[in-house]
């Protein structure tokens, strides 16, 4: 389930972004981590890191011509990786508020969604 949050959060915020470059995603990302989760420059500094090899990754695999069930699974692991290096770089405290956000996050996609296909 938290795999699920994860790669929702990340499709949204890159379906959102498709025209900007992956470093102003990285950095956006990255502001919106530093202010939500309190990090201190160090942290920020690997974050960002951290977000920008992901972004750059999985634009890369957005951009392949495999399936789209290949590319899903690749994303899927990519953002099980993000996790784990979030894991290592922030406190237990902050990673717990990031998974609370992101389901948050996630709660209110599908009651949009589920709002949607009630009016259709």
């Amino acid at each position: 389930m938290k795999n699920v949050f994860l790669f929702i959060l990340f499709f949204t915020l890159g379906v959102a972004n498709a025209q900007k470059t992956a470093e102003e995603r990285a950095t956006e990302q990255s502001n919106r981590m530093k202010t939500e989760l309190s990090l201190s420059d160090d942290q920020y500094a690997k974050v960002y890191e951290i977000n920008l090899g992901i972004i750059m990754k999985n634009d890369g695999i957005n951009a392949s011509t495999y399936t789209d069930e290949v590319k899903k699974q690749i994303i899927h692991s990519n953002q099980e990786a993000r996790k784990a290096m979030l894991k290592d770089v922030l406190t237990a405290a902050q990673y717990e508020k990031l998974e609370t956000k992101v389901k948050e996050i996630k709660k209110k996609k599908r009651q949009k969604a589920e709002n949607k296909e009630i009016k259709d």
